[in-house]
């Protein structure tokens, strides 16, 4: 029976990843910064800015390239969870469209699990730790995961 290229695929560790999302953070809010800065009272004008750019970077080049450019520079890979391909354009976007609603959600969660556990409850439900292997990141809402791009056939 073959071995499907998720089996042999390690997911990528927990200091790549935070490397790769700090540096998608500051392409997603530097370059907008940088642009937008001669446009006094124009917020709108980098919130599309921003919002034009992480598309690029989390949507189109995951398409095109595999991963976004923080991933990239972190050797870092997303692969379809069930049979380790591309991610195709939906999934792409939907993954970017639940990050867009997911992250601003995580202070409250992280605080939610702060009380809960100062109360001797167990965790939260919704947390970055509340999944099915109880791992980081290692699979999505959009059925995707990180791994080494070593570990990726071309």
């Amino acid at each position: 029976m073959p071995t499907s290229r998720t089996s042999t695929t390690r997911p990528a560790g927990e200091g790549r990843r935070w490397l790769a999302v700090t540096l998608d953070l500051v392409v997603a809010v530097g370059v907008p910064y940088v642009l937008a800065r001669g446009e006094d009272g124009r917020p709108l004008t980098a919130v599309a800015m921003l919002l034009g750019i992480s598309f690029t970077n989390q949507v189109l080049l995951t398409v095109l390239c595999g991963a976004s450019a923080g991933k990239l520079i972190a050797g870092i890979r997303v692969i379809r969870a069930a049979d380790g391909g591309r991610p195709t354009v939906g999934r792409a976007v939907y993954r970017w469209l639940c990050g867009l609603c997911w992250l601003p959600l995580q202070p409250y969660y992280w605080l939610r699990a702060f009380f809960r556990g100062l109360g001797g409850g167990g965790a939260a439900r919704g947390t970055v730790t509340d999944n099915d292997d109880g791992e980081l990141y290692h699979a999505d809402l959009a059925g995707l995961r990180y791994a080494r791009r070593r570990d990726v056939p071309a």
